[in-house]
């Protein structure tokens, strides 16, 4: 009802209040849908993602669709590995038939004399060799190698590790030799690759955010008749009354003041939720709710409410996934402090 056009007047209001009302419709169109509404209750928008799922069956229980949702989950994962490693691996085994060809030469009479039976056929070589890649970085990828020959009953192997800068020369043991290269190496590369990919993440988010935004600001104003008779309801009660509300990443540890905080101010679209003198909020990330978006992607963030209840001052801090219900007795400040 918030979000229906014809409950606008102003021409932009209207015109905001129609895309956000699109979104709405969307979300009809999955909880309408009895299979569309068993994935998203069992894996969220996350589930309705997964490619595979229009060739699924209509009619499956919720049983059936976990099963069928993990089943593709494991098959992208095996193709995403397939494409990172990109395994090769060659097998060549040489046979010696001598015996076989020279038996051609023999008188059929000796053959056939009792002295013959099948002819001796053995594997006198075989070679395997097997590599995969390990990509490190989005420029620098890890090359693990190794290879068995046998010949006549004597055998040998070896494994090799190729990186893009070699920096080690020497042969250690093999437990001493991984442990250097997952600490020396290793762990530094997927430090980096890590921290790439988070900004990378925001880079690729950034437009995303930015439309998450306006649709936020655009939801904020759309309440303001709304809030206003709320706030209205509940100072004539003495009720719910929130203050101030900040959602996003705060900095409360002393050593890491040199960190920006990245919160957003979300007063409105919390009041607007009240109903009753009573607000609460169910264990599921804060970025989805009316109002929000998610200013600092990839981070932890926190919900931070001031509110006034019964004319008392009280506070609460709770983490993005935490539900949360208020007014609480817990929550009150106390007046000393």
């Amino acid at each position: 009802m918030l979000y229906h056009p014809d409950k606008h007047r102003d021409p932009e209001l209207k015109s905001q209040a129609e895309q956000l009302f699109n979104l709405v419709h969307q979300a009809y169109e999955v909880l309408s849908d009895p299979q569309s509404r068993a994935i998203y209750d069992i894996y969220g928008k996350r589930g309705l993602d997964v490619e595979g799922w229009e060739v699924v069956e209509r009619k499956r229980t919720p049983a059936e669709i976990r099963e069928e949702y993990e089943r593709l989950q494991r098959e992208r994962e095996e193709r995403r590995l397939q494409q990172r490693t990109n395994p090769k691996g060659t097998i060549s085994v040489g046979i010696d038939a001598t015996d076989l060809f020279d038996r051609y030469e023999e008188d059929y009479e000796e053959i056939s004399g009792g002295g013959g039976g099948l002819p001796h056929i053995e594997i006198n070589r075989m070679h395997i060799s097997q590599s995969i890649e390990a990509p490190l970085t989005t420029s620098d990828t890890a090359i693990l190698s190794g290879s068995l020959s046998t010949h006549n009953g004597n055998g040998g192997g070896n494994i090799n590790l190729l990186l893009p800068s070699a920096i080690f020369y020497a042969t250690v043991g093999p437990l001493v030799f991984y442990l250097a290269i997952q600490r020396l190496v290793i762990r530094p590369y997927l430090r980096a690759q890590q921290e790439q990919e988070l900004e990378k993440q925001r880079e690729s988010s950034a437009s995303d955010i930015a439309k998450k935004k306006q649709e936020a600001e655009a939801a904020v104003l759309l309440m303001q008749e709304s809030v206003r008779r709320i706030i209205e309801a509940e100072e004539s009660r003495m009720g719910l009354i929130i203050l101030n509300a900040w959602y996003g990443k705060f900095v409360t540890d002393n050593s890491r003041k040199h960190e920006r905080a990245r919160v957003i101010d979300v007063t409105v679209p919390l009041q607007c939720l009240v109903k009753d003198s009573k607000l609460v909020l169910t264990e599921a990330s804060k970025a989805g709710l009316p109002g929000f978006y998610d200013p600092c992607v990839a981070e932890e963030k926190s919900l931070k409410v001031l509110y006034q209840f019964r004319g008392v001052m009280h506070q609460v801090l709770c983490g993005d996934t935490e539900a949360l219900r208020i007014p609480k007795q817990s929550h009150r400040i106390d007046n000393d402090s």
